[in-house]
């Protein structure tokens, strides 16, 4: 070992953030009994809805990433939820060190969304996270959130300490009666949408189909081409079982970029 002082320098500093993760780890579960995030919330809540009353209220929040080149952005939301039997008031957070600015809430209704979606995520029957997207009339402007039982404040962009196990099963109820609701209404707009994806793939995956035949010669290229192709295409069961051309031309480049390079694999290992 050439330099011992140098490893047991990053054995002490490794051993030091694990302590000072498990310690800030447990000072947030403790937070979590109190209840003291959540009055913070409702707190807020009240500033921008002075004339609603008998209302619940949940944390919500929601990440998105993009990617540019090698370079990967991540996006966080903060959301506090107010909602009673019919309505929900969407207020997005912003901070400023330990402070909330709670911003304009948006109404939500059945009257003006025409997509509701949800998703729960149970662990041993117990309901943990609640994920819902809701769009405009025009099926477009999705919203996506989370609203999910434990909330720990883990980093700087983790705001709260929050245990709402019973405000995320009431939110459940709530979401999924919304959603069924939307969506008993809005049957012509959810035709439209499935109708608008198949168009979608079927363009798509023409495309991918062509440039996988172009380049079949080139294994990975084609296979990739092609596998992507037939992942986007819309299946045969979608199109009233005729295959669009975009299937048929992502299959054909498949088999191209197999026979050309297996077979001349063959030829050379054989000549």
């Amino acid at each position: 070992m050439k330099n011992p002082q140098a490893v047991w320098l990053v054995v002490a500093i490794v051993a030091v953030f694990a302590i000072y993760t498990l310690i800030r780890r447990q000072k947030n579960l403790a937070a979590l009994q109190t209840g003291e995030d959540m009055e913070k919330l409702k707190e807020a809540i009240r500033k921008v809805l002075p004339g609603e009353s008998g209302y619940k209220v949940a944390y919500a929040h929601y990440e998105r990433s993009e990617t540019y080149g090698r370079r990967t952005t991540t996006y966080y939301y903060s959301y506090g939820i107010a909602f009673d039997a019919a309505r929900m008031f969407i207020v997005p957070l912003k901070f400023e060190k330990d402070q909330i600015l709670p911003q304009q809430p948006a109404l939500i209704t059945s009257e003006n969304i025409g997509v509701a979606e949800i998703r729960e995520v149970k662990k041993q029957d117990q309901l943990k996270e609640v994920y819902m997207t809701i769009r405009n009339k025009d099926g477009q402007n999705p919203v996506e959130f989370y609203v999910t039982a434990q909330n720990l404040k883990s980093d700087r962009f983790h705001h709260f300490n929050i245990l709402q196990q019973e405000e995320c099963e009431a939110f459940a109820h709530f979401a999924g009666t919304l959603a069924q609701k939307v969506t008993a209404e809005n049957g012509e707009l959810r035709e439209r949408m499935a109708n608008e994806a198949i168009a979608s793939g079927a363009k798509s995956s023409k495309t991918l189909g062509i440039l996988s035949i172009v380049f079949s010669w080139l294994f990975i290229a084609g296979l990739i081409l092609s596998v992507i192709g037939l992942i986007s295409a819309p299946k045969p069961k979608e199109t009233g079982g005729k295959p669009v051309p975009g299937f048929i031309l992502c299959c054909v480049g498949l088999a191209l970029s197999l026979l050309l390079n297996v077979g001349g694999f063959l030829l050379i290992a054989f000549s």
